[in-house]
Order: C-alpha cells, then structure tokens, then sequence
C-alpha cells in the first residue's frame, strides 16, 4: 500500500475521527480549567504540557490531510477545509508573539469551533444560517425601520417621564430593545402609566408587533431553511448508506 492511501485511510477511519473530536472536547475542558484560580501550580503545568501536545497532534492532523489529497491543493478547495487550516493556523501562534494571556487563552479556545467540521449536523446549523441570511435581512431591517418609529414616539410621549431611558432616540431605541426582550418592560409601562393611562397601547403593540410576529417569523424562516438542508441532503444519506451495504455484502461474501 502507497503512503498516500494509507494516509487517505487513516483520514477516512470512523475511529480516528472520533478521537480527533475527542480531543476537540479535551482542548476545550483544559481552557475552561486554567479560569479556576483554585488549581494549584503543578495542575496548570501539567495542563500546559497537555495543551502544548494537543496543538502538536492538531497540527499533524490537519498535515496528514492535506497529504491524503492527491493533489495538495484540493484540500483547500473545500470551504470547512479552509476554516480548519485558520483555525489550526491560529492555534500555534506562539506565546511570545502574544501581549497578553487573554489573547493566548482565546486563540487556544477557537480549537473547539472544529468540532463544525467534525459532526454534519453542526454543518447543516451553520449552512441554513447563511443560507438564511438574505430572507432575514429583510426581516431585521424592516424591525430597524419599526424600532425607529416606535423610538421616536417614544421620545416624544416619555422624555419628560424618564430622561435615562427616553432622552433621544438612541437611548429609546435601547430601551425598546430591552422591551422586545421582554425583561423588565412592565416596569417601564406602569411607570409611563402612572402619567398617561393610554401609554399601554404604545407597549402592548410594540411587544405584539416586535417580540411575537417579527420575532417568530425570523425563526421560522431559519427552521425552513434546516428543513430543506435536510431534504437536500437526504439522497446523499442514502446513497451512502446504500454504498456501505454493499461493502458490507461483499466482505461478508469474502468471509463466506
């Protein structure tokens, strides 16, 4: 066997993939444990070592697979391909380059992002976002140009009640945010009550408007896009699964 297909077979191997996401995790779990100001010295040294062989392993990996390429460029042809590279790339800027722990810390914890390219259905998420993006886009602007009006009447009807909150319309806009949140806005509509007993209408049909039509529909234009991401990758499932049977019949024929 060629150097290359046993490369390309370590690449394609179930198992090896699995550790790979394996140790994913542990590069992440190691970050989480060096923000503990209780670990003692020789656990963070210890975690240091660990950390040091994981970029290592990471930087062999992504090697081999673009080894296993029969032409080397190829690999980079492939979007997820690219983003691993990046991310491994980032990884093994050294501490010295780095003004400060944070940004190491950082760097290191991007690892954990190729858990994407590891498991399709973190794919599916990622590609039905962007997919999404055009149809939302025109979801979220038409929710600027609302949150714009509903802040300039803001301003006008409660600048005198609260100058914090409806001082201008910068700040009525970042209180109506706060609103379609629906964190604290009884609050804010009993205190306007209290001076106009129509300031509810303003509220309810901000919220009815903002928080349980535009905000749904947003969401229900992404799930469609997951639902049909799905669909599409249906024929490939199965002609995969398809091509697995057949390999299986004919090893269990050769065992016969």
């Amino acid at each position: 066997m060629k150097v290359q297909e046993r490369l390309t077979s370590i690449r394609d191997n179930i198992f090896f993939e699995i550790f790979v996401v394996f140790v994913i995790v542990v590069s992440g779990v190691i970050i989480g444990i060096k923000t503990y100001d209780s670990v003692s010295s020789s656990v963070i040294s210890t975690l240091e070592v660990l950390d040091y062989s994981i970029t290592i392993f990471f930087l062999a990996e992504i090697v081999l697979r673009i080894l296993a390429e029969k032409k080397k460029i190829d690999f980079f042809k492939s979007g997820w391909n690219v983003f691993d590279f990046v991310i491994i790339s980032l990884s093994v800027i050294p501490a010295s380059m780095l003004e400060s722990v944070i940004a190491l810390r950082l760097l290191r914890l991007i690892r954990v992002l190729r858990l994407i390219t590891f498991i399709p259905q973190f794919k599916v998420i990622i590609q039905s976002l962007f997919t999404s993006i055009p149809r939302v886009f025109y979801v979220l602007l038409f929710m600027l140009i609302n949150f714009y009006i509903f802040a300039v009447a803001g301003t006008t009807f409660f600048s005198e009640i609260d100058q914090l909150r409806w001082g201008n319309v910068g700040l009525s806009m970042l209180t109506l945010f706060q609103t379609a949140t629906l964190e604290g806005w009884p609050d804010l509509m009993y205190e306007a009550f209290s001076y106009n007993s129509y300031s509810w209408i303003f509220f309810v049909v901000f919220i009815i408007l903002n928080s349980l039509i535009l905000m749904n529909m947003i969401i229900g234009v992404i799930i469609d896009v997951v639902v049909r991401e799905n669909d599409e990758e249906l024929p490939e499932n199965i002609a995969l699964l398809e091509k697995i049977n057949k390999r299986l019949d004919l090893i269990e024929r050769k065992i016969k």
